[in-house]
């Protein structure tokens, strides 16, 4: 979708008076695309000394409880004033005149975003370090908020938690006109056998990667807010961080995503540096993350094939399903034979 196309969905005296019912405006009034395509949709509104996101998601169809923007207007708005860097949020609406879906309105945070190399090209060793470090640091700080405290504590189930998604990721695949890709099954079935039995919960927050985080890039570089909270809820907090992991480096060499390159750059930890702190931090045994990344790994391609489905002329993703279920069934110690398309 191109930006003018995205702009199109806005009426915009709607979406003034939304926000003026909520927060500041000026007279002035500049709306933007953030950003769009397979993401949610996300506008930039700029009025005088006033800065503002609105969210709504993506075009198209969208897996059930995908992109649930009440969900995460209501996970950010519990989560104010905990001490983790989250952006203000000003309120939530379910009228689809203003931007063509569900929507909320959160303030503007100014960070990078970090999806592949060219985006940390000029980072220096020690900036990398840090950012490295802040990005364990904070999420550490997320597991360690008390859901019920900060009202979350309905949020979701953790009891079963990654037996039950096991099992929701498998009846997915089977209700859908997938690609073959033979390991989907057998992967399933031998992490339903698997699941750690001594599991911690913690509020997660089921997408945590660099991609998601805005980093204020100085001297001293930090976390300056944690975006997209759409999959958030209470289970198993080792979850997060397989999730962190399988997006941060390719252990085995095989690349299932760009931003897999960032960590080759000099000063960033590595994976297994990046799960020492974890543990080392919160004291939690990592003696089951095999299991954990594979989990990742294999959720991933189930999603990466949906995604593809919709934009089949995306070859890259398309091929980065079957090396995302060869990670898994080499962590899983599984025998596999290749399934490039």
């Amino acid at each position: 979708m191109s930006d003018d196309d995205a702009l199109a969905l806005v009426d915009e005296a709607l979406l003034v008076e939304r926000i003026a019912a909520v927060a500041p405006l000026a007279d002035e009034i500049t709306i933007d695309v953030l950003s769009g395509g397979r993401s949610n949709l996300t506008y930039r509104v700029r009025s005088g000394p006033h800065d503002y996101v609105v969210r709504r998601r993506p075009m198209g169809p969208v897996a059930k409880g995908a992109h649930d923007m009440a969900r995460e207007h209501r996970v950010l708005a519990a989560l104010q004033g905990s001490g983790l860097p989250i952006p203000t949020v000003y309120g939530f609406w379910d009228d689809e005149r203003v931007v063509g879906a569900p929507f909320y309105v959160m303030s503007y945070v100014a960070g990078s975003v970090f999806h592949g190399p060219d985006d940390v090209a000029t980072l220096s060793e020690s900036q990398a370090r840090a950012i490295s470090e802040a990005t364990v640091d904070v999420l550490d700080r997320l597991h360690r908020v008390d859901p019920a405290a900060v009202g979350l504590g309905e949020l979701g189930r953790p009891d079963g938690f990654v037996a039950r998604r096991i099992g929701r990721w498998l009846e997915q695949w089977r209700a859908g006109d997938y690609r073959d890709h033979p390991l989907v099954e057998p992967i399933g079935a031998e992490l339903a056998a698997r699941v750690p039995t001594d599991a911690d919960a913690t509020l997660v927050h089921g997408d945590y990667r660099l991609g998601n985080l805005l980093v204020a890039v100085g001297d001293q570089p930090d976390i300056a807010a944690i975006l997209d909270w759409e999959m958030s809820t209470l289970g198993d907090p080792l979850t997060d961080l397989a999730h962190l992991l399988v997006y941060w480096d390719r252990t085995r060499g095989r690349l299932t995503h760009e931003s897999q390159r960032i960590a080759e750059h000099p000063g960033f930890l590595s994976a297994s540096e990046l799960a020492e702190r974890y543990a080392t931090r919160t004291g939690r045994d990592l003696t089951d993350l095999d299991f954990y990344l594979a989990f990742e790994h294999w959720r991933a391609a189930i999603i990466k094939e949906g995604i593809y489905l919709r934009t089949p002329d995306d070859d890259e993703l398309g091929d980065s399903v079957a090396r995302h279920l060869e990670e898994a069934a080499d962590l899983l110690s599984i025998t596999f034979t290749s399934e490039e398309p």
